[in-house]
């Protein structure tokens, strides 16, 4: 019963970071932490807004934003049940999601068209700091 307990309490607490970590990139103004530090877009980059455009029944401008927006069902209920899962399947689903993701991300950062996964080395922060400190 108490590793029960436990268990439910990390699920709270890591939701509870999830938000505080939203809440701060929100109010901070930096947006995405990977793309601010390095200039390249991450593997979610447009997952946010995919989201909200799916819960609007809006499907088109959802998959514009992040192809892989229908897996954060899977995701949030993976992490949620994880203990119900048998190990095999645990050990194929995130088989499955990393290399979605991998896959997702390497074809939309090598494809001109896409908008949304971009590559600006020169905007990053490391960038900056660099030509700060070198000057």
């Amino acid at each position: 019963m108490k590793t029960m307990l436990r268990k439910q309490k990390e699920k709270i607490f890591l939701l509870a970071g999830l938000l505080a970590v939203c809440f701060f990139y929100t109010v901070s103004g930096i947006g995405c932490p990977v793309k601010w530090l390095t200039g390249i877009s991450c593997a979610g980059c447009g997952m946010t807004r995919a989201v909200f455009y799916a819960a609007h029944l809006q499907f088109a401008e959802a998959f514009y934003y992040h192809p892989l927006f229908w897996m954060m069902p899977v995701c949030a209920g993976f992490v949620f049940f994880a203990e119900r899962i048998p190990q095999k399947v645990k050990k194929y689903l995130i088989c499955f999601l990393a290399a979605s993701f991998f896959t997702v991300y390497i074809w939309r950062l090598m494809n001109p068209a896409c908008q949304i996964v971009t590559c600006d080395v020169g905007s990053s922060l490391i960038a900056r700091l660099w030509k700060y400190f070198n000057n």
